[in-house]
C-alpha cells in the first residue's frame, strides 16, 4: 500500500524544486508514483526520482538533467537518511536562469535531503 511520507520545496535562481517521498514496496509502485506525479504536474520541466527497495535495489533517473546531477544526488540523500522501501521524487519548474552542473546537483540534493529529513525529524 502506497503511503505519502513528506513534501518539502525549495526555490533557486527562480527554479522551484518540489520533493516528496513515499513508502513503495517494488519498483512497479514506484514507478506508478512517477507516472501520477507527471501527470499531476504537468506544467513542470522535469520530475527526477531514485528510489530504495529492501533487497538492496537502488535506482535513479535524471530525467533529462545532465548526467549524474539530479538522479544519482537524490538517491544518496534516500540512502543516507535511512529509508528503504521508499521513492523521493523531485519536481523542478525551470526558472529561466541555468544552475549549471554544480547547481543543478546542490539543488536536487538539498531538495531531497530537505523532505528526507523531514520524515526522519518526524519519527524521532
Amino acid at each position: 500500500m502506497t503511503k505519502f511520507l513528506a513534501e518539502a520545496e525549495i526555490k533557486v535562481k527562480r527554479s522551484r524544486f518540489l520533493g516528496r517521498v513515499w513508502h513503495c514496496e517494488s519498483e512497479s509502485e514506484a514507478y506508478g508514483l512517477v507516472q501520477a506525479t507527471k501527470k499531476e504536474f504537468r506544467n513542470a520541466t522535469h520530475w527526477v526520482y531514485a528510489y530504495a527497495l529492501d533487497g538492496g535495489v537502488f535506482r535513479a533517473n535524471d530525467n533529462g538533467e545532465p548526467p549524474g546531477t539530479a538522479g544519482i544526488p537524490v538517491l544518496n540523500a534516500l540512502r543516507s537518511s535511512g529509508l528503504n522501501n521508499a521513492v523521493c521524487i523531485v519536481t523542478r519548474w525551470f526558472g529561466g536562469t541555468k544552475l549549471g552542473v554544480d547547481g543543478l546537483r546542490q539543488a536536487y540534493r538539498e531538495c531531497a535531503e530537505t523532505v528526507c529529513g523531514a520524515i526522519n525529524a518526524e519519527r524521532e
